[in-house]
């Protein structure tokens, strides 16, 4: 499935388990940018191989974006997500998670058309509804997922410290 912007073509697929090397590779990377900038959202040496499978072994789909055949990002979308959403979960909504974009090709709106396929993507699915979350204290992912068009539905503050905000775009 192919997502176009002016100038970019991205062709977002299925990974397959084969490529878990790959997603892998996308989410220390991000990790690492986010820890340099001081946020406390991701951490490289929580992310290993065997989440990846396990997120395979739960169905969740996991895809790879690519522009010219290079990888430069990464989401997951699963169909339910109790943990995260607790009462509000339900099967009106898509989930997205994990979303992550090459360091290496920051600015060029990777970023946004990946997040308008995993839109398109869910609502062709049938769903009203599409949500994520993101940590608190990253003020400019929360402010980039409010300028995609994303309502903010709660504040959620774990017993661990984490802070984190809900989001949703019918």
């Amino acid at each position: 499935m192919k997502q176009v912007n002016e100038n970019i073509i991205l062709d977002v697929q299925l990974a397959s388990l084969d490529e878990s090397h790959l997603v892998l590779e996308l989410w220390k990377g991000s990790a690492r940018w986010l820890q340099s900038k001081g946020i406390n959202q991701w951490n490289p040496e929580n992310f290993n191989i065997e989440q990846i499978h396990e997120c395979f072994r739960k169905g969740n789909e996991i895809y790879l974006a690519r522009l010219r055949e290079e990888v430069v990002g990464t989401l997951f979308i699963c169909w339910s997500d109790p943990l995260i959403w607790a009462e509000l979960d339900n099967n009106e909504s898509g989930y997205i998670h994990r979303f992550a974009v090459s360091r290496s090709h920051l600015g060029n709106g990777i970023g946004q058309l990946l997040l308008k396929w995993a839109e398109n993507y869910i609502k062709n699915k049938g769903k009203n509804r599409i949500r994520l979350d993101c940590m608190a204290e990253n003020d400019r992912l929360n402010q980039y997922y409010l300028e995609s068009g994303f309502q903010h539905i709660r504040l959620l503050e774990w017993d661990n410290g984490w802070k984190f905000n809900l989001y949703e775009k019918s």
